[in-house]
């Protein structure tokens, strides 16, 4: 028995080692599992002819081969603790399907050299501050350039409002600049009861930056380290997608996150009655 077991390590050990030379054939098959997954949706949500009893026996095909690329991701990832490839292989094809525990696990399994990869910090860096992030807890502090150059720190934002709206977007982003007018009658109805807004963004282009400011109308305050997802405010409130918002109170704990539109609206109406 125990031959057995040596043996079987071995041969595994070896795959895996052949695994780990060898990233291409990680690609190759990840694209056929692609492929499938592809096929399978189209049928399944695409508009077509099909029945809805042919499209229904395709429902376990698709969990099947879904649950077929975390897997061979898993491995990969295993396979692999030394190559950054793998780091971007976690990013795209596990974060979303791992609990925090889980992530952190697989981020310590990489060498010295891959956790040099910036995804691999900015992952790290979610997985430290994610749960304390969270409702009821402390807001962290922090100090960005205001688009006039002026540094701005949030502590003293929140010295002098009742209630801050920590609002996480870009120019970029097609969705934050959709809420921004939302957002610009709540500031005209509430600013004068104790609101502010601190408009943290993810860009990297200051021109483009200031002048989505001005072209949306956004008279708040506003700051950046035009670091884009390397945002160090944005690592530290885990933001993984924007427009991302933070409602906090006066006494700088977290009272509410990602509310948008009359949610967000209702939910500052209730602190400032």
């Amino acid at each position: 028995m125990k031959q057995t077991l040596l043996i079987i390590t071995f041969l595994l050990s070896g795959y895996l080692q052949n695994f780990a030379q060898n990233y291409e054939t990680f690609v190759t098959e990840m694209k056929k599992l692609e492929q499938e997954e592809k096929e399978y949706s189209g049928i399944l949500f695409r508009k077509n002819d099909y029945s809805a009893e042919y499209k229904k026996g395709f429902e376990p095909k698709l969990k099947k081969v879904r649950e077929e690329k975390v897997t061979l991701a898993r491995k990969a990832i295993e396979a692999n603790p030394d190559d950054k490839r793998f780091v971007d292989v976690l990013n795209f094809y596990l974060f979303n399907y791992l609990s925090i525990e889980e992530l952190d696990r697989m981020l310590d399994r990489f060498t010295a050299d891959a956790r040099q990869h910036p995804m691999w910090k900015s992952m790290k860096s979610y997985v430290t501050y994610k749960p304390l992030n969270a409702v009821g807890h402390k807001a962290f502090d922090f100090t960005v350039k205001g688009h006039d150059g002026k540094k701005i720190t949030l502590s003293k934002v929140l010295k002098k409002n009742k209630v801050v709206l920590v609002d996480f977007w870009a120019s970029w982003c097609g969705p934050c600049r959709g809420e921004n007018p939302h957002v610009v009658e709540i500031y005209k109805e509430y600013h004068p009861k104790g609101l502010e807004i601190f408009g943290v963004s993810l860009d990297n282009n200051k021109e483009a930056w200031v002048k989505a400011i001005a072209d949306d109308g956004l008279v708040w305050k506003h700051g950046s380290d035009l670091k884009g997802w390397q945002s160090a405010p944005a690592q530290l409130y885990s933001v993984t997608g924007i427009p991302h918002t933070v409602l906090l109170d006066e006494n700088n704990k977290i009272i509410a996150k990602n509310l948008r539109g009359d949610e967000l609206k209702q939910k500052i109406a209730e602190l400032l009655k």
